[in-house]
């Protein structure tokens, strides 16, 4: 798939927040041609057992309802918004669908965005537009909602020593060090995405958008996050004394909700930072910029959960492994601003963080 320009992805989210109504969280970041597909599929017809929730589907079984929905002419102009199947009967599904307004209305939604719904039977194979019986069709059309769970941990440590010649005649240098740690780190963080609450759906030149309601779940997540920095500066040429400043910092959660989704290119996730300061932490007192962690390295790409606009994998909730620096939504993107950014011969800067991605069903 193409991937989009930085310019086309700014245009598509000034749209999308246009859009949305005020107190709603719009992503961060979104692609384009978001032709998102919602499918339910049904297990064999136990139409006496209770309702309960659908779930996604992915693999080989999305990509031949997304076909059996395309196929159809009535379909035209549609943007698929999820798959899943129902838990109730298992050869049946349903596409979840909307029709985007025109790009050029920038005005906000003066009415709730209306989704529509396509059922298929799986019948010798083959994906069958149908009506699903009573049981199976209360399970498909329950409201939809499901949770992104980001788990990690690791570390990083930064040091750095640059030597001058002293403005003193006396023997010794002018000498300036600095050392830099981020230790704990660790964090679960989760976000509840409902897939049935569109907050905008706007067609453009670059194709559809579409931005779901999305909820920061504060008390199902936690961060163990605190860094601690100290700079010593002395003359020896000039018999000085070492000047020493320290600075801690304490994560805590809470800003902006750092979840995107990038159709054809997949769902990006951090954790969103409040830092806490305390000592001398001016930064005209410290010769490195922020730290990696801090500057969002440990946002994650994942490039196979494209939730909106693209296929899920044959397990929507398998986790998915992440990792730095492969796993870094800002290393991939070539946005790494490191701390010892020209100053390699005297700094280094080693990062480390592993964790996971996974959708999680919510009753």
């Amino acid at each position: 798939m193409r991937r989009l320009t930085r310019a086309a992805v700014r245009w598509i989210g000034a749209a999308a927040a246009a859009l949305a109504p005020a107190p709603a969280r719009v992503p961060t970041a979104l692609g384009a041609t978001c032709i998102v597909v919602a499918v339910a599929v049904t297990g064999g017809l136990l139409l006496t057992a209770p309702a309960r929730a659908a779930e996604l589907v992915g693999g080989r079984v999305q990509a031949q309802i997304v076909r059996a929905f395309d196929a159809s002419a009535a379909h035209r102009r549609l943007a698929v918004v999820s798959v899943r199947s129902s838990t109730v009967a298992p050869s049946w599904a349903v596409v979840s669908w909307v029709a985007p307004e025109p790009g050029s209305r920038t005005s906000a939604q003066s009415s709730t965005i209306s989704l529509g719904a396509s059922f298929y039977h799986r019948v010798g194979g083959r994906e069958l537009a149908g009506r699903p019986p009573a049981a199976a069709q209360a399970d498909l059309k329950r409201h939809f909602r499901v949770a992104v769970v980001y788990r990690g941990s690791g570390q990083e440590t930064i040091d750095y020593e640059q030597q001058y010649h002293s403005v003193c005649a006396g023997a010794g240098d002018f000498t300036d060090t600095e050392h830099d740690t981020v230790s704990p780190m660790s964090w679960s963080v989760r976000y509840v995405v409902d897939l049935d609450d569109l907050l905008a759906a706007v067609r453009g030149a670059q194709g559809a958008t579409l931005v779901p309601g999305i909820a920061f779940d504060g008390a199902g997540s936690t961060l163990s996050a605190v860094e601690d920095l100290t700079r010593t500066v002395v003359d020896v040429g000039c018999n000085g004394t070492p000047a020493t400043y320290t600075c801690a910092t304490t994560y805590r959660l809470g800003g902006s909700t750092p979840l995107s989704f990038l159709p054809g290119l997949g769902l990006e996730v951090g954790i969103p930072l409040i830092p806490v300061t305390s000592g001398s932490c001016n930064a005209d007192d410290y010769a490195l910029g922020p730290s990696l962690f801090a500057g969002g390295a440990t946002t994650a790409l994942v490039s196979r959960l494209d939730l909106l606009g693209g296929a899920l994998p044959s397990d929507p909730y398998a986790p998915i492994a992440v990792s730095w620096p492969g796993g870094s939504a800002a290393h991939a993107e070539g946005f790494v601003s490191s701390p010892c950014q020209g100053d390699a011969p005297v700094c280094s800067d080693d990062l480390r963080w592993r964790g996971t991605v996974a959708i999680v069903p919510v009753g």
